[in-house]
């Protein structure tokens, strides 16, 4: 016992050397880190006939090639992407191969200073309004003492940010992920960024409505970039009614009669989807629509993957099963949708809860989507920071075991993934085993952080405050 409270005040003191160091020195070792990533990466790729290199980047790579070339990027066999993407990839042959990884590491680092600005401010607006609440029960002008002198160190805005923007960069899946060359971190830096000017609108009343059409058009982007954020919608929307909804009819009346705030948001979203849609239509016609748009909505990998479908979806391509009815469809699909539904009427109605909505959708996406790859966890893992500290309810030992059971069936899942990837063994139905394992240890972790989900508590000194 004694053994496990010295070890315990070691972690601790660690951790508190490592929050007192300054954000820019945390930027600053992060981007070394990358760096020296994508430089093994190169030297990996040259010695080893398992690349470092994600898959997706050579093809975007050629993709870029092809723009170059005066075609189009979707004559490149398996090209599903925005065109954006290769036209930001085209210096990966005009400068040098590891250009996109370099921007898409940029990108991994601008995640962390939205992290670490919007956790900041939200702390800081969520104290001032505990702080008045106190000063109006002591009857003390409101104005008399809004410092943070009062605030326990552990508490304190600034301590709290850096907590959160560490715990995405030194991630090491998020920093692999982004230095192998994929692209997901570059659309997750605009989800954060709509989560961060709606936020930013509650307190700048004076140009709420212009940060509110700044978090439309993030938005429009980002669908245009990938699918999964349209999922997103109904919680931002919801964020930024004036009244609750309760009842069925109060949820039309919001579809219906929006306020001003809701407009800005449709019309920003609308403008920019719009724009880049039609941009790219004329440029490259019903390919582009089919290849970036509709594929997704008909899509088949039977090669394997995390998600629970991949054993059906393999099975299916390996015999002449007919196409499952539409019945059936709805059925596998309605899940995932009623607790989308569930998820945006609880936590998306309230500004505060927004970040925990968003990342709970996140997570309800990937862990039902018909294809799951490790990149798509940096769809939720991305926003899961701005949301630590609503976990306190959380033991530490807890936390600990949810992150260990979800390596836990990671591993169990690669391990017969390795035998059939490289030992050609037939693990079919054992994959599909553990990815029903892996979908069933998901659940249960969004249950145990639903379960344990609490606002933000303060340790206030009444002596400094009054």
């Amino acid at each position: 016992m004694t053994q496990t409270k010295v070890t315990t005040a070691g972690w601790q003191r660690l951790g508190g050397r490592i929050i007192q160091t300054s954000f820019r020195t945390h930027i600053l070792i992060s981007a070394l880190l990358r760096l020296a990533l994508i430089c093994y990466g190169q030297i990996h790729d040259s010695q080893s006939a398992v690349p470092y290199t994600d898959i997706d980047y050579k093809v975007v790579t050629d993709g870029a090639r092809l723009v170059l070339a005066g075609d189009t990027p979707f004559a490149r066999h398996t090209y599903r992407y925005s065109p954006i993407m290769a036209y930001l990839q085209t210096f990966n042959i005009l400068l040098h191969p590891a250009w996109g990884k370099l921007l898409y590491a940029t990108f991994d680092l601008l995640i962390a200073t939205l992290i670490y600005r919007l956790v900041h401010m939200e702390i800081k607006s969520q104290y001032q309004k505990t702080v008045q609440h106190l000063l109006s029960k002591f009857n003390r002008p409101r104005e008399s003492n809004q410092s943070l002198d009062a605030l326990d160190a552990k508490s304190h805005p600034e301590n709290l940010a850096r907590a959160s923007a560490c715990f995405w960069l030194y991630n090491p899946l998020t920093a692999v992920i982004s230095t192998r060359g994929s692209g997901d971190c570059f659309s997750s830096f605009f989800v954060i960024l709509t989560i961060y000017l709606l936020l930013k609108s509650e307190h700048n009343e004076a140009r709420s409505h212009w940060l509110i059409f700044g978090a439309g058009l993030a938005h429009g982007l980002v669908i245009h970039l990938r699918l999964y954020p349209l999922l997103f919608s109904l919680a931002y929307y919801l964020s930024l009614s004036t009244r609750l909804t309760q009842t069925p009819l109060d949820f039309l009346c919001q579809i219906l009669r929006p306020n001003k705030q809701q407009l800005c948001l449709v019309i920003g979203t609308l403008v920019s989807l719009v724009a880049f849609t039609w941009t790219f239509y004329s440029m490259y016609g019903w390919e582009y629509i089919y290849e970036a748009y509709l594929y997704h909505f008909v899509r088949k990998d039977p090669r394997h993957n995390f998600s629970l479908q991949f054993l059906l979806q393999y099975l299916g391509s390996a015999t002449s099963v007919a196409e499952p009815s539409v019945v059936i469809k709805i059925l596998v699909l309605a899940p995932q949708f009623l607790l989308i539904l569930y998820l945006s009427l609880s936590f998306g109605q309230f500004r505060q809860t927004l970040p925990f909505c968003i990342f709970a959708v996140a997570f309800v996406i990937v862990t039902y989507n018909s294809v799951v790859t490790s990149q798509y966890f940096i769809w939720y893992l991305a926003i899961l920071p701005l949301c630590l500290n609503n976990f306190k309810l959380l033991s530490w030992r807890r936390c600990f075991s949810l992150l260990f059971l979800w390596l836990l069936a990671q591993a169990l899942w690669l391990l017969p993934a390795y035998l059939l990837e490289f030992r050609t063994w037939n693990t079919f139905y054992w994959i599909g085993l553990q990815g029903a394992v892996f979908f069933a240890t998901n659940g249960y972790i969004l249950e145990q952080l639903l379960s344990h989900y609490g606002f933000t508590q303060f340790k206030i000194s009444y002596r400094k405050l009054l």
